[in-house]
């Protein structure tokens, strides 16, 4: 598990040099972005973290764990300064279009049935078209991962024209796929379903929840606004050596803003 946690917390601060925008997916591996909205303003900001590295990082031996410090980000500090807490509403997505469509989304409650494959490409393009918009807001506000968007802008997370994305990507899901801050701890964290999609025909997506060796992958936001995508609570000890691969992520941003 502390193997594990240092190689994500090292992951992310290196493709985060070479990364400065959300990959849709749509001639390789997409990323994994988390977005947040209270109705005024949402933010998004791209992980990093692609589904293929996820994807082995879950089959390795040991617990998958992830964890990003919002805090760090200045772009996420404007937004939270302001933010209706009380409203505020967030979820994880990462999506492949490349052969047969793949999409990861948080959800709370999972149905025995997935949509009609006709609607889950639907949902996939607006998945892509919502990563899109933001990708163009990342570079128009001068960022390098992150953006915020005004209720009705493009980028916005849950317009309701435009882009399918938000609540239950615009309905097009058959569950809820938001989480809010008091999903704050691993019990009470948003579990991750893998939706694989058939290029053609109505039959229903098929949904298939995410573990790590028999142990539910979730994810939550804890009260330091820190993002964990973990399949097991961090013992203690293994906080410090996080905290390391951190402190690398700093660094770089840090450098790629004295460069810019």
């Amino acid at each position: 598990m502390k193997l594990k946690l240092i190689a994500a917390a090292a992951a992310l601060a290196l493709s985060g040099a070479a990364n400065a925008a959300i990959d849709t997916g749509t001639d390789g591996s997409g990323d994994f972005f988390l977005t947040m909205w209270d109705g005024a303003n949402s933010y998004t900001v791209d992980l990093n973290l692609q589904m293929s590295d996820f994807t082995s990082g879950v089959a390795a031996p040991g617990s998958f764990s992830f964890s990003l410090n919002l805090a760090a980000d200045a772009v996420f500090a404007s937004f939270i300064s302001t933010a209706n807490l009380a409203n505020m509403v967030w979820n994880l997505s990462a999506v492949e279009s490349q052969g047969a469509r793949t999409l990861i989304q948080t959800y709370s409650d999972l149905p025995a049935s997935g949509i009609p494959n006709s609607d889950a490409r639907t949902m996939v393009a607006g998945v892509q078209s919502f990563a899109s918009a933001v990708n163009t807001g990342i570079a128009a506000q001068g960022n390098t991962d992150s953006a915020v968007f005004a209720n009705g802008e493009t980028g916005y997370a849950n317009n309701t024209t435009g882009v399918r994305f938000g609540n239950n990507n615009a309905g097009l899901l058959n569950f809820n796929n938001t989480g809010s801050f008091a999903n704050n701890s691993y019990a009470a964290g948003l579990n991750l379903v893998s939706m694989a999609i058939a290029t053609t025909g109505i039959a229903p997506a098929i949904y298939s929840p995410l573990g790590d060796a028999g142990t539910a992958l979730r994810a939550y936001i804890g009260p330091d606004y820190t993002l964990h995508i973990t399949a097991a609570v961090p013992e203690p000890e293994t906080y410090a050596m996080l905290l390391a691969g951190l402190g690398l992520m700093g660094a770089i941003a840090r450098r790629r803003r004295q460069q810019g």
